[in-house]
């Protein structure tokens, strides 16, 4: 537009010389026209910004409190409910003993139907007992179950389809089974295998028998446990019944507890190849070639399921919290680096009774299980119950 305009206004110029008007000098005296320089071409327009751009969806602010703990009941009418996992899309599958998986929706509600009903023997502290969700299961939809059956206890691999879960295949079996000590914790390792504790179901030798896969800490790696099964490999042994094992995380520590025979209750740590010593030693004993436990209670508060509080920003980031059924409580071990316990307490001691198990929720939530209806407690109105815990920020 701009050299259109300069055009034009050398053309009127010339027109108005060749029409001599009275203002203007003859064109002998008129001073030559001035030349008006050629503009470089215009460069191409830049792009214009968006007006905002995309951003990226923000986490979820983690549940946490500005002073004490909330506790509030999520879902309450279980019986005897032994563990809970959460699926990656929010919801929670909970395993009742006698022989039921219920189904836990986002937004907390139980669902009325099970997901799955599975043939059991829930004589004693047996029946379905452990839960895991594979680490790829946004691909295979695969759930595994630790039971008791009339052949044992075995781990079998599921798959859930919607709200409905089918059995697949028994991926471990061989295990002898009792009504007491059956062990039954399994977790996916940081290595990816399946890990899952068994007990020695109330023969003690068993544990120091190198032959028998009872009161010991086995383990499955992935073409196995999503394959045809295998006989589990030993992990540790001289384990009477432990029922709650994780992994620190930071230094990757393997914390497992279990319970004693009247007390001397233990929380170990693990390694591989280890014997923690039952039935030759208990508690604070020791002898050559075994383990000593790095707490002890000689009270017994009977512990079950644990994890450790992964998320950041709560007081009990980075604690051991072990689900206590005779103690009625949760306890809450914490280490240092070189793994020193520095602190031993208990929580909500007395408040709602038997407790199976604690875990972590994506939310940053701890939810715990109570046991109230397995014999050995005494139900309240509602019982049982999975309960919401928010923790402190820290």
């Amino acid at each position: 537009m701009r050299r259109a305009t300069a055009a034009a206004a050398l053309l009127g110029l010339a027109l108005l010389a060749g029409c001599g008007g009275d203002d203007e000098p003859d064109r002998a005296d008129a001073p030559p026209a001035p030349t008006v320089p050629a503009e470089p071409p215009a460069e191409p327009a830049e792009p214009e910004e968006p007006a905002e751009r995309p951003r990226r969806p923000s986490r979820p602010r983690l549940a946490r409190t500005d002073g004490e703990p909330r506790v509030e009941t999520l879902a309450s009418g279980l019986e005897v409910p032994w563990e809970l996992a959460f699926l990656p899309d929010g919801r929670a599958l909970i395993t009742e003993r006698p022989g039921r998986v219920r189904l836990l929706s986002r937004g907390g509600e139980l669902q009325p139907e099970p997901v799955a009903e599975v043939e059991v023997d829930s004589t004693g502290e047996a029946g379905l007992l452990g839960l895991a969700v594979d680490p790829r299961f946004e691909q295979n939809g695969f759930v595994y179950l630790y039971r008791t059956t009339g052949d044992g206890n075995q781990v079998a691999r599921y798959r859930l389809a919607g709200e409905r879960m089918t059995e697949e295949a028994v991926v471990a079996e061989g295990i002898d089974a009792g009504s007491i000590h059956d062990g039954g914790r399994m977790r996916f390792g940081p290595d990816g295998d399946l890990y899952f504790s068994t007990g020695e179901v109330g023969i003690p030798p068993l544990a120091q028998d190198p032959g028998s896969l009872n009161g010991k800490i086995l383990t499955l790696p992935p073409s196995a446990y999503r394959g045809d099964g295998a006989r589990p490999e030993v992990f540790s042994l001289g384990h009477r019944n432990p029922q709650g094992f994780d992994w620190e995380p930071g230094t990757g520590r393997f914390v497992e507890s279990e319970h004693g025979p009247s007390g001397n209750d233990e929380v170990n740590v693990l390694r591989e190849g280890a014997n923690y010593g039952w039935p030759e030693i208990e508690g604070t004993e020791s002898g050559d070639g075994f383990e000593t436990p790095v707490v002890v209670f000689p009270d017994s508060i009977a512990p079950s399921g644990a994890t450790f509080v992964k998320l950041p920003g709560s007081e009990w980031t980075g604690d051991y919290l072990i689900g206590a059924l005779v103690g009625e409580q949760i306890r809450r071990v914490g280490f240092d680096r070189d793994g020193s316990v520095t602190v031993n307490e208990a929580l909500f001691e007395g408040e709602f009774g038997r407790v199976r198990s604690v875990v972590e929720g994506p939310d940053g939530a701890l939810y715990a299980l109570t046991n109230n209806t397995d014999g050995r407690g005494s139900p309240r109105e509602g019982d049982d119950r999975v309960l919401r815990i928010v923790p402190p920020a820290g």
